[in-house]
């Protein structure tokens, strides 16, 4: 890496963890190098004539442009990579510490149990391993309902759909489709600049959007990462699909080895 690209760099590090503008004499003790004040500023003005840096203020120190910082976090995070560990408690709190919005999408395998005819509510209720799910009780759907007792939630969605049952195949989908959200406060400026971005977050449609990539929704400095997690409840582990959204001047890297840390 030229000296150019390791000052931009480390300029940047240094900048997420502060949210400062950021003096040559500032990256000099924060490098601990070698490298004299007069030489960062000659780099400052190369990389403010590229346009990866500005001068807020005359007398104030450099901050780096939203190009700069895309392209720092394309070359630092891989969201193929990415698969933390979660349980609701350390995802909330971390969140909360690096002012970032979770939402995951947990993939718990259940099996049918029982399935019970509640005749005075005219409702079937299909009781699996951790969740019920309630569906009107129409002509022979309790006995097809308990044909399938010891299957999975998966498997029973697939006869749903191929014999047209669509009332258990919807719950059933809107079961396995709940997303749970993390450090929601934090998305108000992505509605203001970008409200269809925004509720497809929230709606769970961006999960069929995105897998495993880095996506900047327009006309913001908005960052969105999608890609795979392991997610704990009650003791026990669930493959699910996470996103991560947050200003693209948050501290990605610190986030994700907060998780790591305490997994």
């Amino acid at each position: 890496m030229q000296k150019k690209e390791f000052l931009l760099n480390e300029m940047i590090k240094h900048y997420i963890k502060c949210q400062e503008p950021i003096g040559s004499e500032t990256l000099k003790v924060a490098l601990g190098v070698n490298i004299s004040s007069a030489t960062i500023r000659n780099y400052f003005k190369i990389l403010g004539q590229e346009g990866v840096i500005v001068q807020t203020h005359i007398s104030s120190g450099r901050v780096p442009t939203a190009y700069a910082l895309k392209n720092y976090w394309r070359n630092v995070l891989s969201p193929k990579d990415l698969n933390p560990t979660l349980d609701s408690a350390k995802l909330e709190s971390s969140c909360k510490f690096f002012a970032l919005s979770c939402v995951i999408k947990p993939h718990f395998s259940q099996k049918l149990l029982k399935v019970i005819e509640l005749e005075e509510a005219d409702t079937l209720l299909l009781c699996f391993s951790k969740d019920r799910v309630a569906i009107p009780l129409v002509a022979n759907m309790s006995r097809f309902c308990k044909e399938l007792l010891g299957m999975s939630i998966e498997d029973i969605i697939k006869i749903a759909k191929e014999v047209c049952a669509t009332s258990l195949y919807s719950a059933l989908c809107n079961l396995q489709s709940t997303p749970k959200f993390f450090g929601l406060e934090f998305l108000g400026e992505l509605f203001s600049t970008q409200p269809q971005t925004a509720l497809e977050i929230l709606s769970g449609e961006m999960f069929s959007k995105l897998e495993n990539t880095m996506f900047f929704p327009d006309k913001s400095e908005y960052m969105v990462l999608a890609h795979s997690a392991t997610y704990t409840r009650n003791g026990e582990d669930s493959q699910a699909k996470m996103l991560c959204v947050g200003k693209i001047t948050q501290d990605y890297e610190g986030f994700y080895e907060a998780l790591e840390a305490s997994a």
